[in-house]
């Protein structure tokens, strides 16, 4: 019937970075649900994303030791009776496309530089 926030599993992405898939499915409307299945990882903010001290310490000013990685997949008004095979659907489509993705070597280097450039677009301060 309906579903409270669960997790779902988590998966090791290297670096003691620990991805939590979640079930957020909740009741839309009449006899239909809003499968949701959420992502999250705290990225942390390493030395080795940046290309020199200076802009190290000022990553750290602007977004702090870590950055939360969040992506939702979901699937509106589906019928009671499909809520166990959609979300199937969206677990597969995470170990399939997105999973290896966050299991890159270079994605914590790479999802901190590019959060870090959208500090800077935000708030500038900091001259390269």
């Amino acid at each position: 019937m309906p579903h409270s926030e669960k997790i779902i599993k988590t998966c090791s992405l290297g670096s003691g970075i620990v991805a939590t898939v979640s079930d957020h499915t909740r009741h839309y409307f009449g006899g239909y649900y809003h499968v949701r299945i959420q992502i999250s990882a705290d990225v942390p903010i390493s030395v080795g994303a940046f290309a020199t001290e200076v802009e190290y310490q000022d990553a750290l000013k602007r977004l702090g030791g870590s950055i939360s990685f969040r992506r939702t997949l979901e699937k509106m008004a589906v019928p009671d009776s499909e809520i166990d095979g959609v979300r199937q659907h969206l677990l597969s489509s995470f170990d399939s496309h997105m999973l290896p993705y966050l299991a890159r070597a270079d994605f914590a280097d790479s999802f901190v530089q590019s959060e870090y450039r959208k500090a800077l677009k935000s708030r500038p301060g900091f001259q390269r």
